[in-house]
Order: structure tokens, then sequence, then C-alpha cells
């Protein structure tokens, strides 16, 4: 049942990247790809309209057709492990976050070809939520505090990491652009960049234009975290 769901969710991501990309306007695109191989249309390429609908794509935080079932299974965990969810406003003022990606020394949004290497985080009043490609899990907020008025702190709990603590550097407040920092018992600490979702349109998104099957994704540049850390 649940591969009949994906290959479902697969052709409706097809299609809708299909009239997408149909409607790009070439003057605002820089192709970085642009290819048939075996007949298969394959085209990377830099958006710099600001109203390019791809950005809506990739910052969509409400339910599509199967995330209620991995929605479920993470609240699951927690109700199963005794983590009751509480109410309490967010210390954080950006609440909806999606990733950032370097290239070429530049910051980008990205528009990936296979959606199940998109990531996002939301903030709400109960609970932080991992937006995965394979849907949203829930997790406790244990505790929150703001450190200064660019870095925040939250301790988390939930069912891929039962004890994680990620710090979220402000590194840009008018573009809403953050390091956030985690760390988790028995794993490396790790870094990321991530982007407000209202503030999504600051950055150009790079496009990865699959139609009909599935081509590799750009390769990005590993931020200078110490350096970004810095500002």
């Amino acid at each position: 049942m649940r591969t009949t769901k994906m290959r479902i969710a697969l052709i409706l991501l097809v299609m809708a990247t299909s009239r997408l990309f149909a409607q790009s306007a070439q003057k605002d695109t820089t192709f970085i790809v642009n290819e048939t191989i075996d007949g298969e249309r394959h085209a990377i390429f830099i958006d710099n309209n600001q109203k390019s609908e791809y950005y809506a794509a990739i910052s969509n935080f409400n339910f599509q057709q199967f995330d209620d079932e991995s929605y479920k299974r993470s609240t699951d965990y927690l109700s199963e492990n005794k983590l009751s969810l509480t109410k309490a406003k967010p210390v954080v003022p950006w609440r909806d976050w999606v990733t950032l990606k370097q290239y070429d020394s530049k910051f980008y949004a990205y528009y990936p070809c296979d959606f199940l290497f998109h990531f996002r985080q939301s903030i709400n009043d109960s609970t932080f939520i991992d937006w995965t490609g394979e849907g949203p899990e829930a997790n406790k907020i244990i505790h929150q505090r703001k450190i200064d008025k660019n870095t925040y702190e939250m301790k988390l709990s939930g069912i891929s990491y039962a004890d994680r603590k990620i710090t979220i550097h402000i590194i840009d407040p008018k573009k809403g652009i953050a390091v956030f920092e985690q760390t988790s018992t028995g794993t490396d600490k790790k870094y990321y960049l991530m982007i407000s979702a209202p503030d999504i349109t600051s950055v150009p998104i790079i496009v990865n234009v699959c139609p009909t099957q599935k081509q590799m994704e750009l390769k990005f540049e590993d931020p200078d975290f110490e350096k970004l850390l810095e500002k």
C-alpha cells in the first residue's frame, strides 16, 4: 500500500514539475545543465524570478495526501513513551524553515529532482517538526531558551532522535538565514544551512527538472560553518 501511495505521489510530482518548467521564463534563468540523454530531458538552472512558482513548491508546510501516516507514527511514539505535548510560545521568531544550499560560493534555495531529499523544519507552540522525504515527524520540545537576539536553543525528543539539541544561529536576520547546529546522543555534531520560508525569495532558486526519469542531484559545496558563525 505504501509503495502504491509513493508511486501516485511521484506521478503527481512529475506532472507538477513539467507544468512549472513550462511556465519558467527563459530570460530569468541561467542553465547549469541542459541536456537530453537517451531521450530523457534533464535541466538544472538558476531561476532569478522572485515570483517563480518553484519557491512555493519547496516551502509548502501543508499536509499532503500521505503525510498523516508518518505524523501519526511520530505522535504515537511520543504517547507510548509518555512524552506528552505541552503548549508554550516558541522563543524563535522564525517558525518555518527550508534547507539552503551553497553553490559557487553563493546561497540558493533548491528545488530537487527527487523530493525524497528535500528537508524542512517547523516550530509551533507544542512541537518541532522535521519534514523529510518520508513525511513529517513531530518532536516534543523538552526545553527552549533564547541565548541572545540571534541565538536560540531547543532540546527535543522524538522517534528519530530520543535526545537532541538544536541551536539556531541567525547569521542574516534580514534574509532569515541561519546555521542550525545539531547534537544528539551517539552521533557527531552536525551543521546545516536553513532559510526562513517567508524570506525564501531573498535568494535565487536552483531548479533540477527531471520530468520523466530520476537524475543526479546537483553537487553543492560544503559551507565554511566556522567562518559563518563568526559573523
